[in-house]
């Protein structure tokens, strides 16, 4: 009886020190493809704050709560970990964009995209520092993925500039890009002061002023 009670004791000591350090206790017993979100989600709160160089492996592994034999199980590495989440933010962004370009005219239609836009990184801003982050423009490592997102953004774009010569109407697009990624860029460093639908509505406008004398 006695050491049934102890057993007990240590037992509750165990959990209450497990929930002190922030360890799962049921960490080893998660479904594989539920651990490997689990962990994509915790990477991209720990590349956001801490930036791509200054985040280990060891730190994602750590506020994922596995050991690090368990991370490589499911990433060879920190590059392809960021690699992937950068490719799947850019996804799901684009199919918010297109998700929301079912208005009747081109220029609702424009409207809602930036609407989908600013809405996406309200929600996530996590995903701003993924997508927008200094890696993407000073790391050789990322600047061709980051070139293959902002490529497939382009084609998307590229459909609102009615029928013209495909060339001139990914330049055009890169345009709205730019336009678009400066503001999100002058939004997100204010502190999101505005809110979403207004910076979305300004956007269109500025945007709209130009594609509308090209349609």
């Amino acid at each position: 009886m006695v050491n049934e009670t102890l057993t007990t004791e240590v037992a509750a000591d165990d959990g209450r020190s497990a929930l002190r350090t922030g360890r799962r206790t049921t960490a080893t017993r998660m479904p594989a493809a539920e651990r490997r979100r689990q962990i994509l989600d915790v990477a991209m709160e720990v590349f956001a704050r801490a930036g791509y160089h200054d985040t280990s492996m060891n730190a994602i592994a750590r506020e994922a709560g596995v050991t690090k034999p368990v991370l490589y199980q499911h990433f060879a590495s920190k590059h392809e970990l960021f690699e992937l989440l950068l490719a799947e933010t850019g996804d799901h962004l684009l199919k918010a964009i297109e998700a929301a370009a079912v208005e009747d005219t081109p220029r609702r239609r424009v409207e809602a995209g930036f609407r989908a836009f600013f809405h996406f990184f309200e929600a996530q801003p996590s995903a701003f520092a993924v997508l927008y982050g200094s890696s993407l423009a000073t790391d050789p490592e990322f600047r061709s993925d980051a070139r293959r997102v902002r490529d497939t953004f382009a084609e998307h774009l590229s459909g609102l500039m009615g029928n013209r010569d495909h060339d001139e109407a990914l330049a055009l697009a890169a345009g709205m890009n730019g336009l678009s990624e400066g503001m999100i860029r002058h939004w997100m460093h204010e502190g999101r002061a505005r809110p979403a639908d207004e910076m979305a509505a300004l956007a269109a406008r500025l945007a709209w002023g130009g594609v509308e004398s090209l349609i």
